[in-house]
């Protein structure tokens, strides 16, 4: 089991196994919260939370993004239910550094989009 984590442990996030590379995308807020991500079906990941985690919804209202109201750290992202994707997205940056290096990187030019 991969485990990642908030930086004051509040949001804990499981899967099985890494997939083969992580994104980095550059639209205006992913390049804000300078998050890499790695991606899953919403039932490969298992996401604990001691408290729960603030989502922030914009634009088409497709994802939600969370973070951990503690600490601050952006967790995850997650598809809205009756959505065409169904995915949740990690946040690689909060595996170790080790855990991530690597991987192949992924740039996606969501920018331009």
């Amino acid at each position: 089991m991969i485990k990642a984590s908030c930086h004051c442990g509040n949001v804990q996030l499981q899967f099985e196994q890494l997939p083969e590379s992580l994104t980095r995308c550059n639209c205006s807020i992913c390049r804000r919260y300078a998050a890499s991500w790695v991606y899953f079906q919403q039932d490969e990941v298992q996401i604990i939370c001691k408290q729960p985690t603030k989502a922030y919804i914009w634009g088409d209202k497709e994802i939600a993004f969370h973070h951990c109201e503690n600490c601050g750290c952006v967790t995850h992202y997650s598809s809205l239910p009756n959505k065409s994707h169904t995915r949740t997205a990690v946040n690689a940056n909060l595996l170790p550094v080790s855990t991530i290096q690597d991987l192949k990187v992924r740039t996606f030019a969501g920018a331009a989009m």
